[in-house]
């Protein structure tokens, strides 16, 4: 059994990751400000669509890290 720092690492990496695809425009919403006032700036649909599907895709990788066995990847 590996030690718990081996779990909890990739754990933390999933719950970035699924709060990324889960809140990607909150997530990449930004403001800038400028000379005439303050400017919000708002991503792309289809960059929001690519963060919910890195997203996903890395939190279930890391999950598996976490908590699936030795041989879990070569199952896939």
């Amino acid at each position: 059994m590996p030690p718990a720092i081996f779990r909890l690492v990739p754990a933390l990496i999933a719950l970035m990751a699924a709060a990324m695809a889960l809140f990607p425009k909150r997530l990449s919403r930004w403001r800038m400000h400028g000379p005439d006032g303050t400017t919000t700036v708002e991503p792309s649909g289809a960059r929001l669509l690519m963060m919910r599907i890195v997203g996903a895709i890395i939190a279930v990788i890391s999950l598996l890290m976490a908590f699936g066995g030795p041989m879990a990847f070569f199952y896939i």
